[in-house]
Parts: C-alpha cells; structure tokens; sequence
C-alpha cells in the first residue's frame, strides 16, 4: 500500500462540492495520484475534517477471504489471527483460536492501527 489519505465517504462528497470536481479529482488528490494545488488544497481540508494519512504500512501476515461468510482472516504467525466481517465491519482477534478482542463498526483506519498492534503482539508470543 502506498501513502494516501483515509476518510469517510461524506467527507469526500464534501471535498466533491467544495471543490466543484469529480469523485476521480478527489480520489487522485488522496491517494497522492496528483500534486496540483487543487490537489494539495484537497489533502490539506481531508485532515483538518479528520482524515488519516497513512505511512504505506502493509502488515507481514497471510490473508484469505471467505466469500461465504464474507470475511477476511489474517494470520499473524501460528498462533494470532483477525477475522474481519466485511458487511458489519466488525472485527475479532483470537490467539490460539480463543477470542482476546472484539471489535464493532471498525472503520479502515482504526483496522489498520489493529493489524499493527496485533502484528506486534504475535511477534513476541
């Protein structure tokens, strides 16, 4: 993953009408596609409404997707693993197929900080 902007999807529908551009001007903006100063101006008012600039952080773990049950499962190692719920975007941590955490409405951001924290944890079991 490279670096980029996170935000809600009102915010970008704000961004959309306050800048009069499409949806693709703001994707660009906020995935550093492009560096005008639309652009820059687009970026600068995504984090001032609460965006989050990630650094292009990819977690070591290995991910499938369960279409059935609409889940994706990272493996952290043998032994700790997320299983995310992508209708709910609820989000469970289990370390020897116990669950430790559980999570409600987790939003993108907050995912990632997760995959981090959790990556973490599995490398010092």
């Amino acid at each position: 993953m490279r670096k980029q902007i996170l935000t809600d999807n009102e915010t970008k529908a704000f961004l959309i009408k306050t800048f009069q551009c499409s949806r693709q001007a703001v994707w660009q903006a906020l995935t550093f596609q492009r560096n005008s100063d639309q652009a820059r101006r687009i970026r600068h008012l995504a984090l001032q409404r609460g965006g989050k600039l990630t650094d292009g952080y990819t977690p070591e773990c290995e991910t499938s997707y369960e279409e059935g049950e609409k889940t994706m499962i990272q493996r952290f190692g043998s032994r700790v693993k997320i299983v995310a719920h992508r209708e709910t975007g609820n989000v469970s941590v289990f370390v020897d197929d116990r669950l430790k955490e559980n999570y409600e409405n987790l939003d993108v951001c907050s995912l990632m900080q997760l995959q981090s924290e959790v990556e973490q944890m599995a490398a010092v079991l």
